[in-house]
């Protein structure tokens, strides 16, 4: 047959090491390969072992800026208070501790009432916000060096006050109390 080249024993037998050569190799390629998917799978669950870890640290830094956030909002809406009825604070009617027990309403709004009445309302309101926006939350509420006076029909407060909220959160595993928190303020109503 003329035009074709029949292989030389020489270039079968070259191809016959470089086939023995490639499959000892694929061998060696496939062994590498599930090693490399073994150190792949290693690495990448220790960094989803570090994002779980991160989201819950993450969720509880949350949840401590929401109490604190509400903390303050219960705060200011008794120190609001407390500067309309300057009279009540003049007389000591805010000054005390307050357990977060849900004390009763006095029914003032209902009736209208006296400053002392209303200073008693809004305690009970501030308790009331203590013991359903706070876990284990207490306050302290102090107020002196006040001089009131009347000027015109408003009396005047010249004192100042401070306001302490205290609350301490369950840790995750519901058994042990993760740490204490509080907030001060010390304002002049």
């Amino acid at each position: 047959m003329k035009g074709m080249d029949m292989p030389s024993s020489h270039s079968i037998a070259a191809s016959s090491r470089c086939e023995a050569s490639y499959g000892s190799l694929r061998g060696r390629q496939s062994g590498a390969t599930l090693i490399e998917v073994l150190v792949t799978v290693a690495v990448t669950s220790i960094g989803l072992l570090g994002m779980a870890g991160l989201m819950i640290v993450s969720t509880k830094i949350d949840r401590d800026a929401y109490l604190a956030t509400q903390a303050d909002f219960i705060a200011q809406t008794l120190i609001e208070s407390m500067r309309i009825n300057t009279s009540a604070v003049a007389d000591g009617r805010y000054d005390g501790t307050y357990a977060g027990s849900g004390a009763p309403d006095p029914g003032c709004m209902m009736r209208g009432c006296s400053p002392g009445e209303r200073a008693d309302y809004d305690r009970a309101r501030f308790d009331t916000a203590l013991h359903t926006m706070l876990p284990n939350a207490t306050a302290a509420l102090k107020c002196s060096g006040g001089d009131p006076r009347a000027s015109g029909s408003a009396s005047i407060y010249d004192g100042t006050c401070r306001l302490e909220i205290r609350w301490s959160e369950r840790a995750p595993n519901a058994v042990a109390v993760s740490g204490a928190q509080s907030l001060a303020w010390v304002f002049q109503p």
